[in-house]
């Protein structure tokens, strides 16, 4: 027997985006490829859970305070009663057959608990969504000015499964939480989102933890999801960096110790030093001064604050 599914949708200020996230769930559950869908909204100002309540009258929508995204799904994963729970972003609209396909994974394999589709750009590109665990010093080379320098870079390579296809179904580490598919029975298990981690490196904290406890992660490559990447983060950029560097040391102190996670915290204040002074530069050089200014600015904000370490078990 087939397991079920219901979808939680997680959105905050996108509400078009929503829409065509909704829409192609609808025809996922005329399709009989899901049972409810769930929209959790984060406290939008857009008319977003209004929309969403105007535009299928099944739809269960419920409002919630702002505490981030992992702390958003929590709310939706309780209130499912399904066997497997899709957690979406609100930038996603899922092609057909996608969510049977990744199920139907998941049922042929009872040792893995997640499941991540092939994430595509609107272009039809593929979005890098699969990766390996980070090495207690992979921030200093992936998503830094290393990598800006040094793209080709071995850790950032090994991280991001460089030497392996994406276009085939395969075990990996983890998936990003843009679209992942989870058995309930896990959830109970190991428990949901650790909602301390506001935005980015939850799914990989979850992961970690599922892998712990036994269960493994797969990537799908047949299932193919549109991701509208970082629709939401985006309304706010700087803070959408101070809360990805957050994020990245608070996971390293929960995988790899306090240890670790000072030495991480120091080279992204160096890193963010020598981006003060690169723009600083190009202010002084007289090139587009405002935005010059706004990001001297930020840096120099990011280097007088300590970085923010969130509690959380």
């Amino acid at each position: 027997m087939a397991s079920s599914v219901d979808a939680v949708v997680v959105s905050y200020n996108v509400r078009q985006l929503l829409l065509e996230c909704l829409g192609s769930l609808i025809a996922a559950r005329d399709a009989g490829e899901l049972a409810r869908i769930i929209v959790v909204d984060n406290d939008s100002s857009d008319g977003s859970a209004d929309a969403a309540r105007a535009y299928d009258p099944a739809i269960e929508v419920i409002e919630a305070p702002n505490d981030g995204y992992g702390s958003g799904a929590n709310i939706g994963i309780a209130v499912s009663d399904a066997d497997m729970v899709l957690v979406l972003n609100p930038d996603t609209v899922v092609r057909p057959g996608a969510i049977g396909a990744m199920a139907g994974w998941l049922d042929a394999r009872p040792d893995f608990a997640m499941a991540g589709p092939r994430l595509v750009r609107p272009d039809g590109t593929t979005q890098s969504s699969r990766r390996r665990f980070p090495r207690p010093y992979t921030p200093l080379f992936e998503s830094s000015l290393v990598e800006e320098w040094w793209p080709g870079n071995p850790v950032a390579r090994a991280y991001h499964l460089a030497g392996t296809p994406d276009d085939v179904e395969q075990e990996v580490d983890w998936v990003v939480g843009a679209a992942i598919l989870v058995r309930k029975i896990a959830i109970q298990q190991v428990g949901a989102f650790d909602p301390s981690f506001r935005m980015y490196a939850e799914e990989v904290e979850w992961c970690w933890r599922l892998r712990r406890h036994g269960w493994r992660t797969g990537f799908v490559a047949a299932a193919e999801i549109v991701h509208h990447e970082s629709a939401s983060a985006s309304q706010d950029l700087p803070r959408r960096l101070r809360e990805f560097n957050d994020s990245r040391i608070q996971l390293t102190e929960r995988l790899y110790g306090p240890g670790w996670a000072r030495v991480i915290a120091a080279g992204i204040r160096v890193d963010y030093a020598i981006r003060l002074l690169r723009e600083s530069a190009k202010w002084l050089l007289g090139h587009r001064r405002d935005l010059r200014r706004t990001r001297m600015r930020f840096y120099a904000d990011a280097l007088r604050r300590s970085p923010q370490r969130r509690g959380g078990s």
